[in-house]
């Protein structure tokens, strides 16, 4: 059975790819989805693009409200570090960890 990434796997990960794409590649308003949402395989947390058939089962920060480049930088960062992108991940992956 797969087992789970930790909070620091993931979010260590999870931070190289908002350093390499844009952590706004990742936020989309209500409706929405971004140029990539996270998904993982193994024990490697991937950027998946639009193009991919898998792109609307990653999760990605939805966002209330527009936000200009500096305040979606600094929401994006509390979304990652306040725990609320791998409480998503670990959501949405429930019935693949769980046994």
């Amino acid at each position: 059975m797969a087992k789970a990434l930790t909070q620091s796997e993931f979010n260590q990960q999870v931070a190289g790819l908002f350093s390499e794409y844009g952590a706004d590649a990742f936020a989309a308003s209500v409706g929405n989805y971004p140029l990539y949402t996270l998904f993982v395989e193994g024990d490697t947390v991937i950027a998946e693009p639009a193009s991919s058939a898998k792109h609307r089962y990653g999760a990605f920060c939805t966002l209330a409200l527009p936000l200009d480049d500096a305040r979606l930088a600094e929401h994006m960062n509390k979304w990652l570090n306040r725990g609320e992108a791998y409480a998503l991940y670990l959501s949405m992956n429930v019935c693949r960890y769980d046994g």
